[in-house]
């Protein structure tokens, strides 16, 4: 495996556990009684992620496959977007200070990380195409 295989590897990996983290908080902040449906958006946000996280990993055990992955991060990537576009409108508005500051940065880190993904993967697959 190439040190670039490998560092997708490990983005991925990272993503499942930061997919893991967002559910765990958003069920928590849901318990916990939140004002918003902002915690549902996060738990489901961090479920998806876990998911494309775990597939991710999978996929990129095979170099051959890589394009696939480039794929799933970018609609992953989509699927993020629209959760933090979501939980901005939920808890932050013109008239509104955000009470849950946490949600709207935590939401942010899983994006940036499909985003770093689907560029190096492209990358890869793009390569291998040579």
């Amino acid at each position: 495996m190439s040190s670039e295989a490998k560092r997708v590897k490990i983005l991925t990996l990272v993503a499942l556990v930061l997919g893991l983290g967002l559910a765990i908080m958003g069920i928590v902040l849901a318990v916990m009684g939140s004002a918003t449906a902002a915690p549902y958006v996060l738990a489901g946000e961090g479920v998806v992620t876990l998911v494309c996280g775990a597939r991710g990993a999978l996929i990129a055990n095979v170099p051959a496959r890589i394009s696939k992955l480039a794929t799933l991060a970018l609609v992953l990537f989509a699927v993020q977007v629209a959760c933090i576009v979501g939980v901005v409108m939920l808890i932050g508005g013109p008239d509104k200070v955000t009470d849950e500051p946490a949600i709207a940065c935590a939401s942010v880190a899983p994006a940036v990380i499909s985003l770093v993904i689907f560029f190096l993967s492209r990358g890869m697959a793009k390569r291998a195409e040579r």
